[in-house]
């Protein structure tokens, strides 16, 4: 089970929710709200969400340590691999299959099949690695570690847990040299001090946009326990839910198993847990956009054309098409075609709530 990573590819989420989750995300980036039958606040009824007191986040240091992980993974992405017969040593890519236990039972995110893990970069919790040292292949090793106390997720800080791991392939690692030379010709800089130097502003943009991330996170989970639910829309929950299920059966299918069978080498849950686990999703995604539309007509908000427009084209570019003419040669079909009005509309006013309650929240 891999610690929060600190690479220029990072994110702030959990692994088993980036394992499951972030699949599906990648085809649908505007999440559909249909069937407004009634008003948010017939479903919501809204408590203060504005002047909420909330943690103050801020933005990691970009540390000598933290530079040089990244540098050292590029490196590995551009190394040359020869498959041994010995025992795993440091530097070495290996391949293996783990399944992590806490107080006895699988976990949630703690198992995966035929992973490759580069030994040394600490990427994973600590002793993890270290248990992989000195494995020969075909040797399955239990292996105990303890979380760290400020691991990012409070269900594991500080707690023990094992792994039954299992060792398949092994590759010494040849890596290149890094100099001006190798730079020049991979990474679009003229010198090693120009790539550290783009790099470090890289790591500082990505730490200042996570905490960002994290503190719109933190005002939100105020707000959403201010709120009171009377009812939910239980037709988009089963929609939901459904939308999850059938995309991981074909993932299943794809792969030749069963969902049951699939999950269990994937994730170490049943399909009973994985479809408890969605419905849990279901209930707070549907539930913030409730709230998201319940604030919105609370405070009046709504968009002109001009403003539709105009938020349209910024919605776009920030998923990285500067034109319909782009989005259409990947997608075939136009931003708002492809999306529908009213989701482009939905993620606009969400924007706008998010903004709200930030500027407005009293940080300590």
């Amino acid at each position: 089970m891999k610690k929060m990573r600190r690479i220029t590819a990072a994110l702030l989420l959990a692994v088993f929710m980036m394992g499951l989750a972030g699949c599906a995300e990648e085809k649908n980036l505007l999440k559909p709200f249909e069937e407004k039958e009634h008003e948010a606040s017939y479903y919501v009824s809204l408590g203060e969400y504005l002047g909420v007191e909330a943690q103050l986040v801020k933005a990691e240091e970009v540390t000598p340590e933290i530079l040089d992980l990244n540098i050292r993974q590029m490196l590995y992405s551009y190394a040359e691999y020869e498959q041994v017969e010995r025992a795993a040593a440091e530097g070495d890519k290996v391949v293996a299959s783990y399944q992590g236990y806490m107080d006895g039972e699988l976990f949630e995110g703690g198992s995966a099949s035929s992973e490759s893990i580069i030994l040394g970069l600490g990427e994973y919790i600590p002793g993890f690695e270290e248990g992989i040292v000195g494995m020969q292949v075909g040797e399955t090793k239990h292996v105990d570690v303890t979380f760290p106390e400020d691991y990012w997720s409070a269900d594991f800080a500080g707690k023990d847990a094992y792994f039954e791991i299992v060792l398949e392939e092994v590759y010494q690692a040849e890596l290149p040299e890094y100099n001006d030379a190798f730079v020049a010709e991979n990474l679009s800089y003229d010198t090693v001090a120009a790539y550290e130097e783009g790099l470090e502003a890289s790591l500082k943009a990505q730490f200042v946009e996570e905490a960002e991330t994290a503190q719109l996170q933190a005002i939100w989970e105020v707000v959403r326990s201010n709120c009171t639910f009377n009812s939910y829309p239980e037709s988009q929950i089963e929609a939901y839910v459904a939308e999850y299920v059938d995309y991981y059966t074909s993932l299943a299918q794809y792969s030749n198993s069963e969902l049951n069978d699939y999950l269990q080498a994937n994730y170490g849950i049943t399909e009973e847990e994985f479809t408890e686990t969605v419905y849990g999703w279901a209930y707070t995604e549907i539930g913030d956009e409730l709230i998201v539309r319940a604030i919105a007509e609370a405070e009046g908000m709504e968009l002109g054309e001009e403003e539709y427009e105009q938020e349209k084209q910024s919605l776009m570019q920030s998923l990285g098409y500067a034109s319909d003419e782009d989005f259409e040669s990947v997608y075939g079909s136009m931003f708002e075609d492809y999306y529908g009005k009213d989701n482009i509309t939905q993620a606009i006013l969400q924007n706008r709530v998010y903004d709200l309650v930030v500027d407005n929240a009293k940080l300590v």
